[in-house]
């Protein structure tokens, strides 16, 4: 491997199954083809903040534009999640040739949370409103122009090198923080990154830019002809807050490589784009299309489950338990013995974590329900459709309790919340923390539609979770003292709770 240990590929891994569907690509990839760019960034769930004389002058990158491809290297956030990075607050397309003053940068906003919608949004920046450009990271134009793609194979080429074998000495001021001994911090790739910072130096016209570590720690990169100085800072100055950035993970060492070679996947689960360009001979092996799970899943077989003694059989069908082993009438009366309090055991106390009580599920069981809400995040509202449509439950729970209406924030919650409303869904759902829909909405500032909608549905204000705090309590006790910082949009929907309460 060429600088991820095990524990990353098995992250990026989970990245790869799920955060790019295979429908996406191919909706995406044939809008492209026939020349509709509108169509392709639709089916790769951008949505598109152009005007037409913008989209006329951006015409020549438009017509390259794979938005299924910028969506599979775009940084991601780890830890845990296979969501977009929030770091940044957009990416600007780079292209071959150096701005002009006439020039147009197409540029890609980044949700605002790792939790929320995973949608994203194409809009364009005039070449002279420098200010706004230096705030956003350049993405290589071999990551979303498929006209240029096959530039992939020579960035991922390479093997491990060290920053000073790559022409990158770096030069400490300050404290010392670099560390002597892993000098490929973040899984960087030097000879990628001094290639793309003379580039950019030529693209924006800029000699300094900035890579990041943390808040307080920044390299410098000043660049003069062929010659790349790099600084090591451990302050903030204003000088550096001005400097264009780079993005870390937009020169690590190509992950899709390190995958194959782990064989944690075959060249056929990657995008065709970087299949084509790491794997000329892509046609051997199968589309990923082929390799991909439809939208609707399954498992395959029932789960066993010890219950009473003996081992039973819980089936599973997208997201519903059926007991089998247990009749109509054994399952009412176990209900009705756990409504009283009484213990449960078996195939019922899987049951009953299945439905938002804590407690643990099979392994199976917690694979396949880790499985049908990675496609429903990233599938987005019209995989959660098809999924209802198949039959799923509405009160479908996570690993910690939450429904779809406490997760609609990451959803088109006007299609969606009259959907589940119908169905049968509680808006009063509480998850394993005792939070409502309604209740984490308003902590994690949603869409002032969204709060209000939930409220018109019947949201409670007044309920309660294990900590004691209601939506009103968190407005009176938290937000009272930040509200003026709060946007004009979510302070009426605030009002409006505090009026109907």
């Amino acid at each position: 491997m060429s600088g991820h240990d095990r524990l990353a590929l098995a992250e990026w891994q989970r990245i790869r199954r799920y955060a790019v569907p295979a429908r996406m690509i191919t909706e995406a990839t044939a809008a492209r083809e026939r020349g509709d760019w509108r169509a392709a960034c639709a089916a790769a769930r951008f949505d598109v903040a152009l005007t037409d004389t913008q989209a006329a002058a951006a015409a020549d990158a438009l017509a390259g534009f794979a938005p299924d491809l910028l969506r599979w290297h775009l940084p991601r956030a780890l830890g845990g999640n296979t969501t977009l990075a929030i770091d940044a607050t957009g990416y600007a397309l780079r292209t071959v040739e150096p701005l002009t003053e006439d020039s147009v940068v197409l540029a890609v906003d980044a949700p605002p949370s790792i939790y929320g919608s995973q949608r994203l949004t194409l809009r364009a920046v005039p070449a002279v409103d420098v200010e706004q450009l230096r705030r956003l990271h350049p993405v290589p134009p071999y990551l979303w122009d498929a006209r240029q793609s096959a530039g992939l194979a020579a960035a991922a080429s390479r093997e491990p090198t060290s920053w000073t074998d790559a022409g990158l000495p770096v030069t400490i001021v300050g404290k010392q923080w670099w560390p002597g001994s892993a000098d490929r911090l973040w899984h960087i790739d030097p000879v990628l990154l001094a290639g793309e910072v003379r580039q950019v130096a030529e693209w924006f016209g800029e000699p300094s830019w900035a890579l990041w570590f943390d808040w307080e720690r920044v390299l410098r990169f000043d660049v003069d002809g062929d010659e790349v100085r790099v600084s090591q800072l451990s302050t903030r100055g204003d000088e550096l807050r001005d400097l264009p950035r780079l993005h870390h993970q937009l020169l690590r060492y190509n992950v899709d490589l390190d995958l194959v070679r782990d064989g944690r996947l075959t060249p056929g689960d990657l995008h065709p784009l970087v299949r084509a360009a790491l794997f000329p001979s892509a046609a051997l092996f199968p589309s990923a299309a082929e390799m991909t799970a439809a939208p609707v899943a399954g498992l395959t077989g029932p789960v066993r489950v010890r219950c009473r003694g003996d081992w039973h059989e819980i089936e599973v069908r997208s997201g519903r338990l059926g007991l089998i082993a247990h009749s109509a009438a054994e399952q009412q009366r176990e209900r009705a013995m756990r409504a009283f309090g009484g213990v449960v055991t078996g195939c019922f106390a899987v049951e009953q974590t299945w439905n938002g009580t804590a407690g643990r599920l099979p392994r199976r069981l917690r694979a396949h329900r880790r499985d049908l809400w990675q496609r429903m995040l990233h599938g987005g509202t019209r995989v959660v459709l098809e999924l209802l449509d198949a039959g799923m439950d509405p009160n479908l729970r996570d690993g910690r309790g939450q429904t779809l209406l406490h997760r609609l924030r990451s959803f088109d919650h006007e299609v969606l919340l009259p959907r589940l409303l119908a169905d049968g869904a509680d808006v009063n759902a509480r998850d394993l923390e005792g939070n409502t829909p309604l209740y984490l909405a308003v902590v994690y500032q949603a869409p002032a539609a969204l709060i209000r909608a939930l409220a018109e549905a019947g949201a409670d204000p007044h309920a309660t979770n294990q900590g004691d705090m209601s939506v009103m309590d968190y407005l009176d006790d938290v937000l009272s003292y930040r509200e003026g910082q709060l946007g004009p949009d979510f302070r009426a929907a605030v009002d409006f709770l505090r009026r109907r309460a």
